[in-house]
């Protein structure tokens, strides 16, 4: 059975050893992860099976428009490089999926579930009105190979049989996140070479978004 709880600084030798499934030139360094543990620690999570740390998830507040995707160009420039940017509670509405994964050998269905829902019930304690991440799309490159040459923005709301072509989007979507529209498809955001290189902010909006002063007005 997989578990989550926060992490701390005594967890690091075994949140670097999971942060080696990532491909090498997306992993996170030790120093990184030590800075995000500081700024943001109750959105820093391992996650654990048997006594052993399998998963790791970090995330951070930030304030997110529906109208436009400002500062959303990047991963780079949502997480201030991985650093994580300036935390401004009386402004945040949003939790920003920074970086999360799971060993290889304990992916499942259950373990996406608690991490996902992990974040969830974050986010709703701290009264914010969604979670976002920026989801590669790992199908598109692939796709256009075979099928012939498709603008990203389309690309991201194909179906196949009532399920999104792109298998990380259709995972996501099976956790409740959407992406809004075809502007919510950034190019360059992401070095991923099946993406080429593209991301999908994609949202999962909270019971409560659309009450009280947190949440943005419709555009």
């Amino acid at each position: 059975m997989v578990k989550a709880r926060r992490a701390s600084v005594a967890d690091m030798d075994a949140i670097m050893r999971v942060e080696e499934d990532w491909p090498e030139y997306q992993r996170a360094s030790r120093e990184t992860m030590l800075v995000r543990l500081a700024k943001f620690p109750q959105g820093f999570w391992v996650f654990e099976q048997g006594g052993e740390i399998i998963g790791t998830l970090t995330s951070c507040p930030m304030r997110y428009e529906r109208g436009g995707q400002k500062g959303f160009r990047s991963w780079d420039e949502v997480t201030n490089h991985g650093a994580l940017p300036d935390i401004d509670m009386a402004t945040a509405n949003a939790l920003y999926l920074v970086s999360g994964t799971i060993r290889k050998e304990a992916r499942g269905a259950r373990a996406y579930a608690l991490l996902i829902e992990t974040s969830v019930e974050l986010a709703e304690e701290l009264g914010l009105d969604y979670v976002i991440a920026g989801a590669k799309i790992p199908g598109y490159d692939a796709y256009c190979r075979r099928r012939g040459e498709v603008d990203a923005r389309d690309y991201a709301f194909l179906e196949l049989n009532g399920c999104l072509i792109d298998p990380f989007l259709e995972v996501y979507r099976g956790y409740g996140f959407t992406v809004p529209d075809r502007d919510h498809i950034v190019s360059d955001f992401y070095p991923d070479v099946p993406s080429r290189n593209y991301g999908a902010i994609v949202v999962r909006e909270l019971r409560r978004a659309g009450r009280g002063g947190g949440a943005p007005s419709s555009v």
